[in-house]
């Protein structure tokens, strides 16, 4: 009962230069993992603690306007897949973060000195009430920003994958516990 169904993140982010991916098996229909997908992506304690830390150089500086990481939906597929995206300067101390507004701005956008990123959550039935529910984070720089999102992404890698794994347990979790 496995799919093998091209992912959406290959239509928003077909190229691109690191990747990352994690998966689990949970104990749900891709509908119950899918409604917990729709109240937003979970977060948990690893993950609050790794982003308080990210906003740290934020109180050092006077401006008092730096936005959020704030990814934006990009696509889905009902009980199947979600892809989020954003766009930024990832590796300075407070990122420049550039708002995006559609899928098509999304993947219009290639400024040197910039990167993409898009992640995905994509649920594969296995049998009829156990799916595999996978994340993959994929980031293109343009120009300069290579180099410079390459070395930061030695240093942040592990904790992404820190996060990516909790946000896939929560799901899990939730999953599994959910009453329709």
């Amino acid at each position: 009962m496995t799919s093998h169904l091209p992912s959406l993140l290959d239509e928003v982010l077909p190229a691109f230069d690191v990747a990352a991916k994690y998966s689990i098996r949970v104990q749900a229909s891709p509908e119950k993992i899918y409604r917990i997908l729709q109240k937003g992506i979970p977060t948990g304690s690893i993950t609050k603690i790794l982003m308080a830390l990210r906003k740290v150089p934020r109180l050092f500086r006077k401006e008092t306007d730096c936005p959020d990481y704030s990814f934006y939906k990009l696509k889905e597929s009902q009980a199947n897949e979600i892809v989020i995206g954003i766009v930024g300067q990832f590796w300075k101390p407070v990122a420049s973060i550039v708002p995006v507004e559609s899928l098509e701005e999304f993947i219009a956008f290639e400024r040197n000195g910039y990167c993409k990123a898009a992640m995905n959550l994509r649920i594969t039935p296995q049998t009829a009430n156990a799916c595999s529910l996978t994340t993959e984070t994929r980031v293109i720089s343009y120009g300069y920003a290579k180099e410079r999102f390459l070395s930061y992404w030695q240093v942040i890698k592990p904790f992404s994958g820190l996060i990516r794994r909790e946000i896939l347990r929560k799901i899990k979790k939730e999953a599994e516990q959910l009453q329709i």
